[in-house]
C-alpha cells in the first residue's frame, strides 16, 4: 500500500539549527554564529526558502493529483448517461431518433435509433427435435419467465431454435435475448483475442448461412442483442412468414445455452436531454445541396447552419428549412464548400426554450467564463462544443469549432479549448498564450452540441412506468444501467492502488493459478499450477516447465476442458510467465473411487443426507485437483452430520488406474487428477446388545 509522505516536516527554527550545527565540519574557521554575522543572515533566508518550498511541494492540489496519475496511466474517466432498453407494442407508431420519453419522477431518456413505422413481429417459436422433422412450438415459454435450451431439447445434441416473423425487416434484424445466468463461476470479461465460448450457426431460407453483424451477447452466454443482415434473397416460408434458423455447431465445455426471454421490438434509449446538437454531413459542391436531418430533436429547434470552406467555417444565411415529423430538411449554397472528403457541413439545431443559456457575449477577456445554467444535472463533456468567433491564422475572424479540454497548461496560443469547472457549471477560455481568446462581440459564443445528464441518478428501476411525451404513450423498459458521475480523483487512486496489487508476471504457483482463473472470456471453475510437471513425461521432474491443470464450469458431472478452452488458458499463460519458463495449460483428469460407510444414526436418521454429504464432499471443484482422499477428515465430515452419531469405518477403494491407496486407506492421485465419487454406500452399525 502506498502512504502519503508528509514533505513539510521541518520548521524555521528547526531549520537553521541543523545548519549551524553543520558548520563545525564544513567551515572550522567560522566560529561567529550569532545572529550579527552576515553569513547567518544569508544562511537564515536560505531557511526561509527552504521552508515556503517545503510547503508549496507538500500540497498537492487535484490538478497535480490528476497529471500525477496521468503519468502512470490512470486517466480519470468522464462522466456517463444511464442506458435501458424499452419495448414497443407491435400496433405502436414508429418514433424519430431522441424522440422523448418520461417517468413519472420526471427523469426523461431520448431514443437512440429510430423506430420504423413498419416493423417485424415474432409470430412463434419452436425447437426442432434431432433431425428437424418434429417441431415443439415454446412461444408461451418466452414471456412466462420460463427457461428453454434450445439445443438440449428432448435429450438431442442436434435440435435448433427457430423463429418466425411476420415481416423481413428492410435492412437489419436485431434479436434481444435475456440469458438465464449460471449458478457458480461467473465468466471474465472477454478481450479482443477471446474466442466465442461455442459455435453457433445462424441460417436464412434462401440466403444461407450468415454472420451476426454484432453480438452483445457473447454467443449467448450473457443478456444482449444480436444483429442479422436481412438480404434480399431471403425467402419467406409457406405462411409468408420469415423465418431464422439458429444452431449449434459446438457446444463448447462451459455452460449451456438458457434463454429466458427474447424479443423483436427492443430498443435502446439513453438518459439525456439535447439542448444543442450537431449534426455533421460531408457536402458536395453543388449550387442547391440539401440534407434531411432525421431527427425528433431537431424538428422544433432553432437551426444554425455552418459550412467550412478552403480557408475555414462560415455561418449560412441563406438557407432554407422544411420541418416534418421526422426532423427537418435544410437546403443550401455548398458551391464554396472545402473539397477534401471530410465533414464540411455542421448543422446545430439548438432548443428553442434553454437559446438564452446556448449564446452568449463575449468581451474577449483572458480567462472568460460563461454559466452554463444546468439547474443541477450534469454536462457530458464528450458532447459540449462551441463555435466561437476566432482571430484565424490570416488575420480574418471566422467561426471556429472550440473543444473540452482537462487542463490548459498545455495548450498552445490558437488552440481552440476551454475547460469545464463541474461544481460551478461554468466554462472557461484560456489567457491567450494557453488556449486561444474570443473575439469580443454580441453572440459570439454558440454552443452547438450540449447534452445534459443525471448520470448515476439515471439507472431508474425496470418497468418505470415510463411514456412518451409527445402522445403519453406508456412502454415498458428494462433497468438502466451504465450511469455514473465523472470519477474523482481519490477513486482514481483507488483504482491505481488496486492495479498496482494485481501481478502481471508469474513468479510463484499462486501467479499461474491466480492468472488461469482470470483468463479472458472463460468460466474457470479450478486451476492448479504444478511446477517441473510436463504431461508427456508424467513420472519424471521436468525443469523449467510449470503446467497449469485447469477445470471449466460446465453443466457436466465431470468437466473437461476442451481445445478451446486450453488454447486460452495457455495464451493467458504466456503472456504472463516468467522469461525462459515453459507453460501449458492441461485438461483435469479424473479417478473413480467408491466409498463404504458405516455408522450409527439417531432416529432422525436418513442415508440421502449422507450419500449428499459425500457427493458435495467429492464435487470437482478447484480444491479437488491434486487433493487426495484422505479417511479421517472425511469422518469428521460425516461427524458433523445431523443425527450421525459416530462414524464406525470408512473405506475408499480406486476404481481405475489414476489413483493409489496407502497403507492407511487413503487415496492419492497425481497432481492433475480429481478424485470422482462413482459410487456411495452407506449402512448403519447393528447394536449386538
Amino acid at each position: 500500500m502506498l502512504l502519503s509522505r508528509n514533505l513539510d516536516d521541518q520548521k524555521f527554527e528547526e531549520i537553521v539549527r541543523e545548519a549551524e550545527s553543520r558548520l563545525p565540519w564544513i567551515c572550522p574557521v567560522w566560529t561567529d554564529h550569532n545572529s550579527h554575522d552576515p553569513g547567518i543572515t544569508i544562511l537564515e533566508l536560505m531557511a526561509w526558502f527552504k521552508e515556503t518550498q517545503q510547503y508549496e511541494i507538500n500540497r498537492v492540489g487535484p490538478e497535480t493529483a490528476r497529471k500525477l496519475l496521468e503519468l502512470t496511466g490512470i486517466r480519470l474517466r468522464p462522466e456517463s448517461a444511464a442506458q435501458c432498453a424499452i419495448e414497443i407494442p407491435e400496433d405502436a407508431p414508429g418514433r424519430a431518433l431522441y424522440a422523448k420519453l418520461e417517468t413519472p419522477e420526471g427523469v426523461v431518456l431520448e431514443l437512440a435509433e429510430e423506430i420504423p413505422d413498419k416493423r417485424s413481429s415474432l409470430v412463434r417459436a419452436l425447437i426442432a427435435r434431432p433431425g428437424g422433422k418434429e417441431t415443439v412450438d415454446v412461444t408461451g415459454m418466452l414471456y412466462d419467465d420460463s427457461v428453454i435450451q434450445p439445443f438440449e431439447f428432448g435429450g438431442g445434441r442436434n435440435s435448433a431454435l427457430l423463429l418466425d416473423l411476420s415481416d423481413r425487416p428492410k435492412d437489419t434484424l436485431r434479436i434481444w435475448f435475456r440469458i438465464e445466468k449460471p449458478e457458480g463461476v461467473p465468466r471474465n470479461e472477454p478481450d479482443a483475442d477471446t474466442e466465442l465460448p461455442r459455435t453457433l450457426v445462424w441460417e436464412l431460407p434462401g440466403a444461407g448461412r450468415v454472420t451476426p453483424l454484432s453480438d452483445e451477447t457473447f454467443a449467448l452466454s450473457r443478456s444482449g442483442s444480436v444483429t442479422l443482415p436481412s438480404p434480399k434473397s431471403w425467402k419467406p416460408e409457406a405462411d409468408g412468414s420469415f423465418r431464422v434458423k439458429l444452431s449449434q455447431e459446438e457446444g463448447g465445455c462451459e455452460e449451456r445455452v438458457r434463454i429466458n426471454t427474447l424479443s423483436v421490438s427492443r430498443y435502446h434509449a439513453v438518459q439525456t436531454e439535447s439542448r444543442a446538437r450537431a449534426y455533421r454531413f460531408t457536402a458536395k459542391r453543388e449550387k442547391t445541396h440539401t440534407e434531411d436531418v432525421r431527427s425528433a430533436q431537431a424538428r422544433g429547434a432553432e437551426i444554425a447552419v455552418f459550412l467550412r470552406t478552403e480557408k475555414g467555417w462560415e455561418q449560412v444565411q441563406d438557407y432554407r428549412l422544411q420541418r416534418g415529423k421526422d426532423g427537418v430538411r435544410v437546403t443550401l449554397d455548398a458551391s464554396s464548400a472545402a473539397n477534401d472528403g471530410n465533414e464540411n457541413l455542421l448543422i446545430a439545431c439548438l432548443d428553442p426554450v434553454r437559446l438564452h443559456d446556448l449564446l452568449f457575449d463575449a468581451t474577449g477577456r483572458p480567462g472568460e467564463s460563461f454559466w452554463l445554467n444546468l439547474g443541477g444535472m450534469r454536462v457530458l463533456t464528450e458532447h459540449l462544443t462551441l463555435m466561437c468567433q476566432t482571430l484565424c491564422e490570416d488575420g480574418v475572424v471566422r467561426p471556429a469549432l472550440w473543444h473540452c479540454v482537462d487542463d490548459l497548461s498545455v495548450c498552445g496560443p490558437r488552440d481552440c479549448v476551454f475547460v469545464l469547472d463541474r461544481k460551478r457549471e461554468m466554462i472557461s477560455v484560456g489567457d491567450g498564450a494557453h488556449g486561444a481568446l474570443i473575439v469580443p462581440g454580441s453572440g459570439a459564443v454558440m454552443i452547438t452540441e450540449e447534452l445534459v445528464s443525471l448520470c448515476g441518478e439515471g439507472n431508474i428501476p425496470a418497468n418505470a412506468q415510463m411514456s412518451f411525451t409527445d402522445d403519453g404513450s406508456p412502454v415498458y423498459n428494462a433497468a438502466a444501467h451504465g450511469g455514473c458521475e465523472a470519477e474523482t480523483v481519490a477513486e482514481g487512486r483507488g483504482r491505481l492502488l488496486r492495479r498496482l496489487k494485481e501481478t502481471r508476471k508469474c513468479v510463484s504457483e499462486k501467479d499461474y493459478e491466480y492468472h488461469a482463473l482470470h483468463t479472458p472470456g472463460l468460466r474457470v471453475a479450478g486451476a492448479r499450477a504444478i511446477p517441473d510437471f510436463d504431461v508427456r513425461k508424467r513420472h519424471q521432474k521436468t525443469q523449467a516447465c510449470v503446467s497449469v491443470a485447469v477445470l471449466p464450469a460446465g453443466d457436466d458431472e465431470m468437466p473437461v476442458p476442451d481445445r478451446r478452452f486450453l488454447d486460452a488458458v495457455s495464451r493467458q499463460l504466456q503472456r504472463c510467465r516468467t522469461i525462459c519458463i515453459r507453460t501449458e495449460a492441461i485438461p483435469v483428469r479424473y479417478a473413480k473411487m467408491s466409498a463404504d460407510v458405516c455408522l450409527r444414526g439417531g432416529q432422525g436418521f436418513r442415508k440421502e443426507i449422507v450419500e449428499e454429504a459425500l457427493r458435495n464432499y467429492f464435487a470437482p471443484s478447484g480444491a479437488r485437483i491434486g487433493a487426495p482422499a484422505d479417511k479421517d477428515e472425511l469422518s469428521a465430515m460425516l461427524q458433523k452430520l445431523p443425527d450421525v452419531l459416530q462414524v464406525d469405518s470408512v473405506e475408499l477403494r480406486g476404481l481405475d488406474q489414476n489413483s493409489y491407496q496407502t497403507t492407511a486407506g487413503d487415496l492419492t492421485v497425481m497432481p492433475d487428477t480429481i478424485l470422482y465419487l462413482v459410487r456411495a454406500e452407506v449402512s448403519l452399525t447393528k447394536d449386538r446388545r
